[in-house]
């Protein structure tokens, strides 16, 4: 493995991610600014990436991490284990990729200094509508791009599951939804709906994280369909 170390970052990698490798720094230099800010960080903090070309390699690393075989969704290209991003990037569309670091590291901290390391606080909606929010990875998906998003999103859901239940594996993404479009959406929908400080306050707020949940899927459709309906009668 090839190795970047920075004051904020220190990236492992396959040689023939280099040209992702480098584009992470910039945005791991940008972003750990922005998440510290977001999570009142003091102290100095220092992230380690792991990438890999092969996705055996990838998961036998994970495995040697978790010290077994079956927690690894078929699905998963990347995970924070031992507070380090870790992914499986196919070189032909690393730069499609950038955003797994600060997806990831998003995971990393609200880990650390909001669940204080009990992953049974954690409410897997919440935490990946907002590593997707929060890392810049949607970031493209504004006025036609959203909406366009959005309408694929609904007309793909065949089942609105209810989202307090979801866990990864089959149960969060399979042929009658996508868990992770579905946290998203219900993440951006909180951001229109709240004030900053209410918005940044959710994050510790577990029962009322919970609460929201029970109803919040068919909430955020039904928001969305009304927003787009009077946009559509407006032109």
């Amino acid at each position: 493995m090839e190795k970047i170390k920075e004051e904020l970052c220190e990236i492992n990698y396959s040689s023939s991610l280099e040209a992702l490798a480098k584009a992470t720094v910039l945005l791991l230099n940008k972003k750990m600014k922005e998440f510290k800010e977001f999570f009142d960080i003091s102290n100095s903090e220092k992230i380690v990436v792991n990438y890999f070309d092969d996705l055996e390699e990838f998961r036998e690393f994970i495995y040697s991490l978790r010290g077994e075989r079956n927690s690894l969704p078929k699905y998963a290209k990347g995970t924070y284990d031992n507070g380090m991003v870790n992914a499986y990037i196919n070189p032909k569309f690393q730069l499609k990729r950038l955003y797994t670091a600060s997806h990831e590291l998003f995971h990393i901290l609200y880990m650390k200094y909001i669940l204080k390391n009990d992953y049974s606080k954690r409410i897997v909606w919440y935490d990946e509508g907002m590593a997707q929010f929060m890392s810049g990875e949607k970031d493209s998906l504004v006025d036609e791009e959203f909406k366009n998003f959005y309408f694929d999103v609904k007309e793909n859901t065949k089942i609105i599951p209810q989202i307090n239940s979801l866990y990864h594996g089959e149960a969060f993404v399979n042929e009658n939804y996508n868990g992770y479009d579905l946290s998203y959406l219900c993440i951006k929908y909180l951001s229109e709906i709240l004030s900053a400080k209410q918005f940044k306050d959710l994050m510790s707020d577990f029962s009322k994280i919970n609460q929201l949940g029970n109803n919040i899927t068919r909430e955020m459709f039904d928001y969305y369909d009304e927003k787009f309906k009077n946009k559509n009668c407006k032109k």
